[in-house]
């Protein structure tokens, strides 16, 4: 076929396209700044395997996976404690650890024909007008008829595209969660509580902390919205041993600091020659931040979309078939998870006490669930019952008809005034 594709960073998504285009026949090539064995962080995520089945990808060998189990929520002042109805994520999400699902990700785009460069940064794209022609180095500027961006949330290629791309090039750091995650040796000791917990709010900090039990270790995630200090992590870390005396001070590994976009996806992640994938683009829950499986998805997607086009150019108007069709398959996730985070963040510390006491943050929201008559009859008490919890139910009701209008007014095609309006709406949002 002769197209000649270059991938910015050796991301979930980006390498997932690359296997697929590579075993198409394309010329693939994916520059990753890191060496080969310091790819990738030193703690596990969630993961769906059945993704990689689905697009006709083989999955990581069982061994390196676990189940994972349903976290159980508690208040900021820690009086509600919001159990999982049920464990059901057990059945299709697992725990595998990071740099596992990476090398084989690598693999899977070697042995399909991609050729992965490690230890060579990208620098920045090449662009002739509003078109991204190719990726520099530190040594040469390479040429390529299309730019997959999976360099992550601060990528040094949509940082540095013309303004007149339409692409965001900043992700703020409001709609960022600045993370520190290790894992601690587990000692002696019981606290009576469940072997999943997580916090908002915790420790007075604005953000989502969690204490994980699991045969390697306990694994703490300190995380906090705008930004983050070692004296919030301490902080965090002393209040948590107050109440886990089984989390010891040693530290196995990780230890380090992370950050996440926690939002909804970029309102155009794709233009003349260019797509972001993943991090990139902000293809994440922007509840939880995980965003590996719909990484892969994505970069499936966007492969479908590349073969569809043949020898025709990648314009932003064929590469919009791939931002449609992920737009068709998140967007009223994204949007519900992205509202969710808002009202928690616009809560406040005492309000969002106030929603748990009463009842009208349950299970149902937190841990997924079909919500009722009774119940919305409840949570509408539970609002009107405080005045000070009257703004958020008008601005929750807000982004629910927003929501459905966003996914009903979805441009098809790319039509630049269509588009201008889809985007103010999705940018009010």
């Amino acid at each position: 076929m002769g197209k000649k594709i270059l991938v910015a960073g050796a991301g979930h998504g980006g390498l997932t396209a690359a296997a697929l285009l590579a075993r198409a026949g394309y010329d693939v090539t994916v520059l990753e700044k890191q060496p080969r064995e310091a790819l990738g962080y030193d703690w596990p995520d969630c993961f769906v395997p059945a993704v990689l089945r689905e697009i006709g990808l083989t999955p990581p060998p069982a061994e390196q996976m676990r189940p994972m189990g349903a976290l159980h929520y508690f208040s900021p002042a820690k009086t509600v404690h919001i159990r999982p109805p049920q464990e059901k994520l057990s059945k299709t999400v697992f725990y595998i650890e990071r740099r596992d699902l990476l090398r084989h990700l690598c693999a899977l785009a070697e042995e399909n024909g991609a050729q992965l460069r490690f230890e060579t940064p990208v620098l920045g794209p090449l662009t002739q007008g509003v078109r991204v022609t190719g990726l520099r180095t530190q040594t040469e500027e390479l040429q390529a008829d299309l730019v997959i961006d999976a360099a992550g949330m601060d990528s040094p290629v949509r940082t540095q595209l013309p303004a007149a791309c339409g692409v965001p090039r900043e992700i703020r750091a409001e709609d960022t969660i600045f993370t520190f995650r290790a894992i601690y040796e587990e000692q002696a000791g019981s606290s009576g509580l469940p072997p999943s917990c997580s916090y908002f709010y915790h420790a007075g900090s604005c953000g989502f902390d969690w204490v994980l039990h699991d045969p390697a270790g306990v694994d703490v995630l300190v995380g906090a919205i705008g930004g983050i200090s070692d004296r919030i992590v301490d902080t965090a870390l002393a209040d948590f041993r107050k109440d886990h005396p089984d989390l010891s001070a040693r530290l196995l590994r990780g230890g380090q600091y992370a950050k996440i976009p926690l939002r909804r996806a970029l309102v155009q992640f794709v233009c003349d020659g260019y797509a972001a994938v993943g991090d990139s683009a902000s293809m994440i829950e922007p509840l939880s931040g995980s965003g590996i499986t719909q990484s892969i998805r994505a970069g499936a997607m966007l492969a479908e979309t590349v073969l569809a086009a043949g020898e025709a150019p990648l314009t932003v108007a064929r590469l919009w078939d791939y931002q449609t069709a992920w737009f068709r398959r998140f967007l009223r996730r994204q949007l519900s998870d992205d509202a969710s985070k808002s009202f928690l963040l616009e809560a406040g510390e005492r309000r969002l006490n106030l929603l748990f006491e009463k009842r009208v943050l349950t299970e149902k929201e937190l841990c997924g669930g079909k919500q009722s008559a009774a119940d919305l009859l409840h949570k509408a008490t539970g609002f009107l019952s405080s005045p000070s919890l009257a703004p958020l139910l008008v601005n929750m009701l807000r982004r629910q008809r927003l929501t459905e209008t966003l996914a009903k007014t979805l441009p098809a095609q790319f039509d630049p005034v269509q588009f201008a309006k889809w985007r103010t709406l999705y940018e009010s949002f």
